[in-house]
């Protein structure tokens, strides 16, 4: 089993005009020793595992608290759809994209109403944004439009460049087709080797796919990409563990070779060390589990981005909901949560 783990993480998640966002944290805090009663930092969370999935595989993440995204960003004139997709954690601030709008949410990290936050970029266009990376060394941010439509039908990605006041820079196809508009890459990183700008890009099926191959666990990729005048250029790919059972994959993030990456289907978490020399795992990772209701559903299925807060904590946003594919017993609320999670206990011998 992987350390104890304390979640601050933020989701959001939603069904009509309510949004949410929230955080991990992967602790050695004597306050999570077994026996402690952690109830103070909110509310505890059981039951029940995924299925197919055994309890001496996974730990279970704890919800400590909700915000509405509502809440905390004032729009003129007022949004009924805040359709959260990614988060970028930088300065003291949570900045969000979503894929129904360009305009980009910056929140305090505190996720109290304040004067900083607000909506930044560009105005409203006819697309959104799926993942938002920063590269420190040229003060850029990147933005990431899930699948545009070229030449032959194909459909590929778009990174939009923008500078530190969101003013907009330039624009890169990414070199890599996929065969539908809204099954692309999913998110977005930025790493710096050599002096060269690199890309990693999750993609949302497995192995890349759209429908019944792309559900099929075991086939997580993520792409890496180099950044060149006209494109970014495909260079290589990293094959996830083959023992991740997710469905889909929705976010992801990098610290220092530390990656986190969540799953909306499987309403799940996974962190796992990445050999940044060679783009290898060092290890098979953690799995962690959203929490469920007393008995057994998933609460929260519309996860999407992810990024590390600090080496223990992490901020998390959904995507959403599809009216249809809710249950009465499953309503989502669009909403900035903190979470934690603990190791969970080993199965008897």
């Amino acid at each position: 089993m992987g350390p104890k783990v304390e979640a601050a993480c933020r989701f959001t998640e939603a069904t009509g005009n309510v949004a949410a966002i929230g955080a991990l944290r992967f602790a050695s805090d004597p306050r999570w020793q077994s026996g402690h009663d952690y109830r103070g930092f909110g509310i505890e969370w059981g039951g029940p595992n995924v299925t197919s999935l055994t309890h001496d595989r996974f730990a279970s993440l704890n919800l400590i608290l909700e915000r509405k995204i509502c809440d905390l960003v004032f729009c003129d004139p007022p949004t009924k759809r805040w359709e959260a997709s990614g988060v970028l954690v930088k300065d003291g601030h949570y900045f969000v994209v979503f894929d129904n709008r360009t305009e980009i949410a910056r929140v305090a990290d505190d996720l109290l109403p304040n004067d900083t936050n607000g909506l930044l970029g560009m105005v409203q266009a006819k697309y959104g944004f799926e993942g938002i990376t920063y590269n420190g060394a040229k003060h850029r941010f990147y933005w990431l439009v899930e699948a545009r439509k070229h030449a032959k039908g194909a459909y590929k990605a778009l990174i939009v460049e923008c500078d530190h006041d969101f003013k907009y820079v330039k624009d890169r196809p990414v070199n890599f087709p996929f065969e539908s508009r809204n099954k692309g890459f999913e998110a977005i990183v930025h790493l710096r080797r050599n002096s060269k700008d690199y890309l990693l890009a999750l993609c949302e099926g497995n192995k890349c796919k759209r429908g019944a191959k792309g559900r099929k666990p075991g086939g997580g990729r993520v792409l890496l990409f180099e950044k060149k005048k006209k494109c970014w250029l495909h260079v290589g790919t990293i094959a996830l563990p083959r023992s991740l059972p997710f469905v889909d994959y929705s976010g992801m993030s990098i610290d220092n070779g530390r990656v986190t990456i969540v799953s909306q289907v499987s309403s799940m978490l996974w962190v796992g060390n990445l050999n940044e020399a060679d783009w290898t795992w060092r290890d098979e990772g953690q799995l962690y589990e959203f929490p469920r209701s007393k008995n057994g559903e998933i609460q929260y299925g519309n996860i999407e981005g992810v990024g590390w807060i600090t080496p223990t904590r992490v901020v998390t946003v959904s995507d959403r909901r599809e009216k249809k594919r809710v249950s009465r017993t499953q309503r989502f609320r669009k909403k900035i949560n903190r979470s934690t999670s603990l190791k969970f206990p080993r199965s008897p011998s």
